[in-house]
């Protein structure tokens, strides 16, 4: 099955031009419905021929074989089909088997598994002299042979990676979770999230007051002469040749200003830091508070893209626009999330998982001192800065317990010293005093980070506990970089990897759970280790207990799993 979309990137919005259907192998048939330009030959009424594809389309018990179900449920629900019973996706198969071999676009897994080559939905569509064309502008002829060849190839790449998944023991993953998850997650890119847009603007001229003010403050320091704060040419004169800073690092064009220098330029100057303040808020009125009121539907949601086959460690990506990034260490960045709202006679209700990458390194490490922390309630990051600081615990600091946070997630992403010195801003010996420090007092992490290098060593691969596999051939590189950088992702990939499971696993059970209740709650967003819901105030107390109860029961594991739980009237105060 095969939706032949004018833009095939918005399946949610996109009008369906035909549809291919593979029915034995070598077989295929295309549908038409609205090619457009001179000359098109008389097409198939597309209400009609959708309203005798429903039946078909809407039983589960009729297997059905998709290159993105996502996209098909998306474009499908946009025809009023609930599509049901896809069995086989070529993108999340190809993703499980090898997740960073390639795109796992159609084209790229046709020309992987059964090395034929299909044209892309861009180069389809592109006229001679470079400009895009709509898809029903594409010749009939054209596009049936490119959407029958795209169908034929689902079917017969449906044998290939079918086999690929039961080798490497995928099967149960693609199964019991990111094949029913690409069809929960084609229900919450449709719901989309409210904005507030009246806060949104408010915000957005803060923002430019704010950036004027810091735009004053970077020229007075400069010597009151006015230059272009967004000019990296102008910012390199001012920096070097004007106030005489040390050039840290040179480019191929001059001396570099990017983020890393202007914050080791940062302790020799006031000017630096001020630009850096000025370029993230820059980002962020320009990213969010301007974009995001061009992007609302007419009922003033908003919806995202979950990306379900980009990141290797198996977790979710968002764009379309990216509501992921959106910065939560900066008045501005957590104002922001103020915007996102219940509509009247609702709430946001936000649970996030309460550090859950350090209990799933408890777990896998079965480190003494991790599981007797997450046993006991124990505040991990305070019992790391015992270590780091030689202190009791009543005596630790703010400050030293938020750098013993930072020293823990060093570790669970394999940071070198260097890193860690940066991101302290402290010396590199200190650096590696603390990284020394935590692996004394927690052996057994160090016996489990060495003893997953050492086997992915032997069989080229690590693993989550749900069995997400991911290569790392660069393990045996003779270049010593890249074999460091491998050995970060063979030791971090079990922890985050697994991480993103639970994760999927819990939004999969709430989903199925959500449905069986009949509740009126919608879940709206998944960020990081954290979901958002959009929840009637009568449900509340029900939905906060069916959320927690299935995020703390998605994996059983030797440390408990915690998940704070928050209502209110808007994504921020729901924290």
């Amino acid at each position: 099955m095969f939706p032949a979309l004018d833009a095939d990137a918005t399946a949610r919005a996109s009008a369906l031009v035909g549809v291919a259907l593979a029915y034995a192998p070598g077989e295929a048939v295309y549908l038409p419905f609205d090619h457009r330009y001179l000359g098109a030959p008389a097409q198939l009424d597309r209400a009609e021929t959708v309203a005798l594809l429903r039946p078909l389309l809407e039983r589960a018990s009729l297997a059905k074989l998709s290159a993105d179900a996502k996209r098909d449920a998306l474009a499908w629900h946009a025809q009023g089909v609930a599509v049901a019973g896809i069995t086989f996706d070529t993108m999340l198969a190809s993703y499980l088997v090898d997740p960073e071999q390639h795109g796992h676009t159609l084209p790229e897994v046709a020309q992987a598994e059964l090395g034929v080559a299909l044209t892309a939905w861009d180069v389809l569509t592109e006229k001679q002299r470079g400009s895009q064309r709509t898809l029903p502008e594409v010749a009939l002829e054209k596009v049936a042979d490119w959407a029958g060849r795209s169908a034929a190839a689902i079917r017969e790449a449906t044998e290939t990676l079918g086999a690929k998944l039961r080798v490497h023991a995928l099967m149960p993953l693609f199964t019991g979770l990111e094949l029913p998850l690409a069809g929960w997650l084609a229900v919450i890119e449709r719901e989309g999230v409210l904005l507030d847009l009246a806060t949104l603007a408010e915000l957005s001229k803060q923002a430019g007051e704010e950036l004027a003010v810091l735009e004053a403050r970077c020229r007075e320091l400069a010597g009151g002469k006015t230059w272009n704060l967004a000019s990296p040419r102008q910012l390199e004169t001012v920096l070097f040749d004007e106030l005489g800073l040390r050039v840290v690092k040179r480019t191929k064009t001059g001396r570099s200003t990017d983020h890393d220098v202007l914050e080791e330029l940062a302790a020799e100057h006031p000017l630096p830091a001020l630009v850096l303040e000025h370029r993230a808020l820059a980002k962020l009125k320009g990213t969010y508070l301007d974009a995001f009121p061009r992007l609302v539907d007419a009922g003033g949601r908003i919806h995202t893209r979950y990306n379900q086959a980009v990141a290797a460690t198996g977790r979710l990506s968002s764009s379309e626009p990216n509501l992921q990034n959106i910065p939560v260490k900066t008045a501005f960045g957590r104002r922001i999330r103020e915007a996102f709202v219940a509509p009247l006679g609702a709430l946001i209700l936000a649970a996030d998982y309460s550090q859950i990458e350090l209990r799933v390194l408890a777990h896998l490490s079965r480190d003494a001192e991790l599981l007797d922390a997450f046993r006991t309630g124990d505040d991990v990051h305070v019992r790391t800065a015992k270590a780091l600081f030689d202190v009791e615990a009543a005596e630790v600091t703010r400050e030293q317990r938020g750098r013993a946070k930072t020293v823990n997630f060093a570790v669970i992403y394999g940071q070198t010293e260097t890193a860690l010195a940066r991101n302290l801003k402290i010396e590199r010996a200190e650096a590696a005093r603390y990284i020394e420090a935590f692996f004394t007092r927690y052996a057994g992490v160090r016996r489990f980070l060495d003893e997953v290098v050492r086997e992915a060593r032997e069989t080229g691969e690590v693993r989550t506990l749900l069995g997400r596999r991911r290569l790392v051939p660069d393990l045996a590189s003779s270049n010593r970089t890249v074999r460091f950088a491998a050995e970060r992702v063979a030791r971090n990939t079990p922890i985050q990897g697994t991480s993103a499971d639970i994760l999927k696993r819990a939004m999969v059970t709430i989903c199925e759970r959500m449905r069986e209740a009949r509740v009126e709650s919608r879940m709206l967003l998944t960020v990081h280790d954290e979901l958002i819901f959009e929840v009637p105030r009568d449900e509340q107390e029900p939905m906060t207990k069916l959320v927690r109860t299935a995020m703390e029961g998605a994996i059983a594991l030797e440390v408990p799993l915690l998940v704070d739980v928050g209502c209110g009237p808007n994504w921020g105060a729901a924290h």
